[in-house]
């Protein structure tokens, strides 16, 4: 958890000044006030609220319109929300209660009912095939597809919709598959969330016991020099062509809590490992770091790496803070030298399932 950014402590200082005086206002104007607000300290995030107008406490609802660049920003302004008079402050639009409703658009009208989804693994995360289970003009084809989307967002959530959801294609009534099992979208919540556990295997739960490795050995393109040798070319200079091989182990059993929302960094340890004394230690220390993490459940070990003289081990972790912390006196070892840390946000796990994709399902 990162301490909050002036802009937005700047934010929240003006808001607490100014609520009793925003709930006061009819809805509309609260809202469109409450925005101005936000805009003139913070950028690509919009408020929302939720609740009766006449109601003491509202949801104030804070989303990125499932922009995953901006749910860090997200984060950060949901984590230093002072405690309000008029205001639950709500991360990400959440799902709608009820799913079974319209929307019009431009004098079409389309309901949830009217669009039919198959579901089917897509690297980990769900893929999603449409078609419509009434004719529609031809002229609204285009706003049909856009107003599904929309409605996609309230049926599934913003965070599910932009980081559980893959591929999302449309299907003509002579393309798809008549033998796999096709859901209304008014009734899609409980099926997702069913093929999310125990289809994909996402059940969500902590690992608990000895990691699950299942090895692989790749062959990977890379980078090389004027004669032909690898080459470490991280502004992609270099001429292409050669390749390497290396050894990848994926810990089957991270695929349980795989995209779990407080689990969206990802944390790289990459030591070099230049004989086999070095890779014995580089090892034992990943290891130790594995469990630090792991039993607090702060993080998990996804997989590692050796390749290219170097052994790099992926966690997943909740709070890049509270796991640099964590790590520290491990980190600061003789054999933690030649140390390469990397920190990134990645809530759909592309880091996991580049290689795990490999394995599972």
């Amino acid at each position: 958890m990162h301490p909050a950014s002036p802009a937005i402590a700047a934010f929240w200082a003006d808001f607490s000044a100014q609520e009793a005086a925003l709930h006061a206002q009819p809805l509309i104007e609260r809202v469109e006030q409450a925005n101005t607000l936000l805009e003139a300290h913070v950028k690509g995030l919009a408020l929302e609220l939720q609740g009766h107008p006449e109601d003491a406490v509202v949801d104030l609802i804070i989303t990125a319109h499932g922009s995953i660049e901006q749910f860090p920003l997200l984060t950060q302004l949901v984590d230093a929300a002072p405690k309000l008079q008029h205001h639950r402050v709500v991360a990400f639009r959440a799902r709608t209660a009820e799913p079974d409703f319209p929307i019009g658009m431009d004098g079409f009208e389309l309901a949830t009912a009217d669009v039919l989804v198959a579901l089917q693994p897509d690297n980990g995360q769900t893929a999603l095939e449409l078609r419509f289970a009434r004719d529609i003009p031809a002229e609204f084809a285009e706003h049909a597809r856009h107003m599904t989307f929309i409605m996609l967002d309230h049926v599934l959530g913003e965070y599910d919709f932009a980081v559980k959801v893959g591929a999302v294609d449309f299907v003509g009534e002579d393309d798809y598959d008549a033998d796999v099992p096709w859901t209304p979208l008014s009734e899609l919540p409980p099926v997702f969330d069913a093929f999310w556990t125990q289809t994909l295997g996402h059940t969500g739960h902590f690992p608990q016991g000895e990691p699950q490795w299942e090895g692989l050995e790749l062959e990977f393109n890379c980078a090389v020099d004027d004669e032909g040798n690898p080459v470490d070319d991280p502004e992609g200079d270099a001429e292409t062509g050669g390749s390497d091989e290396g050894v990848v182990a994926v810990n089957l059993a991270a695929n349980a809590v795989a995209m779990r929302a407080d689990l969206p960094y990802a944390l790289t340890l990459n030591l070099a490992v230049p004989d086999s004394a070095a890779l014995a230690a580089a090892q034992n220390l990943q290891e130790q770091a594995a469990t630090l993490l792991q039993l607090p459940q702060l993080g998990v070990a996804a997989l590692t790496l050796a390749r290219a003289g170097r052994r790099q081990a992926l966690f997943y972790v909740s709070d890049e803070q509270l796991a640099k912390q964590t790590l520290a006196p491990l980190l600061l070892r003789d054999e933690a030298a030649t140390l390469e840390l990397k920190l990134r946000y990645d809530p759909a796990w592309t880091g996991y399932f580049e290689y795990a994709g490999y394995l599972l399902h």
